[in-house]
C-alpha cells in the first residue's frame, strides 16, 4: 500500500469513512429527522468540501465544531486527563531508575515515551490502565526498526537545537523522562517542548505541562491551535520559528505525522499504529511503535 495515502494533500478514502462512521450519527436519538438531515448534509458538506486540502486533525476539528453546534455534545478530558498523568507520575521514579540501569538508558527512553502514545481516547473513548502499563513493562523488548532508532539516537546526540512536539496527557511524563536523557548525552542542545495551546480531546496543554514539571528539563511553548497535530498554517509564530530553527524534530503521535509528514527531513516521528490504516502501510501489527524518518516532498 503506497505511504502518499496519508501524506498526500487529498484525504484518503479510508480516513473520511472513519470520519463519516465517527460523526454521521452523533445525534442524540430523540433528535428529529428534519435537525438529524440538516446535521449530516453539514458533516457530508464539510468532508466532501475539504478533503481536498485539509489534514484529516483538521477536519475532524470542523466535525466537533458541527456537532457541538447542533446538539451541544462536546466532552471535557480534564479529570482523565489529570488522572493519567497522575498515574505516569507515580511511575516516574521506577522508570527513570530503569534507565540509570540500563545498558542504553536513552534507547529505553525513547522506547518508553514511544508506548506513552497508547495514552488516546479519539479511536476508543477509553484507555486501558493495565494495557498501558503491560506496554511500559516490555518497552524495552518492543520491536523496532533498529537503523531508524539508531539514527536518531545519532542526530540526538548532535543535535544543537531540538523541537519536541508532544500528544497526550501521561504521556507527557515519558516524554520527560526522554528529554532528561538527552540532557544527559547532549548538555548543551537547547529543548522545547511543544504543547497545545488549547484543550483539544486528552492531548498534552499547557496545565499539563506544568503538572508534570516539564520546564523542569525543557522549555515549554503553547502552540497557540486546539486542533490535534501541528498544522503549520494554524499554529503560532513562536512554534513555527522553533520548527524552524531546531535542526531535529523529535514529533510524537498520528496526528503530529499526518499534519507534518513530508514537510522537513529533520524530523522523525514516533508513534503507535492505532488504526487499520497505518497497520496497512507499515504492515504491522495493531499497536507496533514506529520510528520514521521525516522526508522532503515537492510542492
Amino acid at each position: 500500500m503506497p505511504i502518499d495515502e496519508v501524506t498526500s494533500h487529498q484525504l484518503s478514502p479510508r480516513c473520511m469513512r472513519c470520519m463519516l462512521d465517527k460523526y454521521i450519527d452523533a445525534g442524540p436519538a430523540d433528535t428529529s429527522w428534519r435537525v438529524r438531515s440538516d446535521y449530516m448534509r453539514r458533516v457530508l458538506r464539510t468532508v466532501a468540501d475539504n478533503s481536498d486540502h485539509m489534514t484529516a486533525p483538521e477536519i475532524s476539528h470542523e466535525l466537533s465544531l458541527i456537532r457541538e453546534a447542533f446538539f451541544g455534545i462536546s466532552r471535557d478530558f480534564t479529570a482523565e486527563k489529570y488522572h493519567f498523568n497522575e498515574l505516569l507520575l507515580g511511575m516516574e521514579d521506577e522508570l527513570a531508575n530503569r534507565m540509570r540501569a540500563s545498558d542504553d538508558p536513552l534507547d529505553l527512553a525513547i522506547r518508553c515515551a514511544l508506548v506513552g502514545n497508547f495514552i488516546d481516547f479519539g479511536p476508543t473513548g477509553d484507555v486501558s490502565e493495565q494495557k498501558l502499563i503491560e506496554l511500559v513493562d516490555d518497552a524495552a523488548h518492543m520491536e523496532l526498526d533498529l537503523a531508524a532508532l539508531d539514527d536518531l539516537k545519532r542526530r540526538i546526540t548532535h543535535a544543537r537545537s531540538i523541537a519536541y512536539l508532544t500528544d497526550n496527557c501521561g504521556e507527557v511524563v515519558l516524554d520527560k523522562l526522554l528529554m532528561e536523557q538527552i540532557r544527559l548525552v547532549n548538555p548543551n542542545a537547547r529543548i522545547v517542548a511543544i504543547v497545545r495551546g488549547a484543550p483539544t480531546s486528552n492531548d498534552a496543554t499547557l496545565e499539563d505541562a506544568q503538572q508534570v514539571g516539564l520546564s523542569d528539563v525543557a522549555e515549554v511553548l503553547g502552540n497557540g491551535s486546539n486542533i490535534a497535530g501541528t498544522c503549520l498554517s494554524r499554529v503560532n509564530e513562536e512554534t513555527r520559528a522553533a520548527l524552524r530553527e531546531s535542526d531535529l524534530v523529535i514529533s510524537k503521535g498520528l496526528a503530529n505525522y499526518e499534519t507534518l509528514m513530508g514537510r522537513g527531513a529533520n524530523t522523525y516521528y514516533l508513534f503507535l499504529c492505532k488504526c487499520t490504516l497505518y497497520v496497512e502501510i507499515f504492515d504491522v501489527p495493531l499497536y507496533t511503535g514506529m520510528v520514521v524518518r521525516g522526508v522532503e516532498t515537492a510542492d
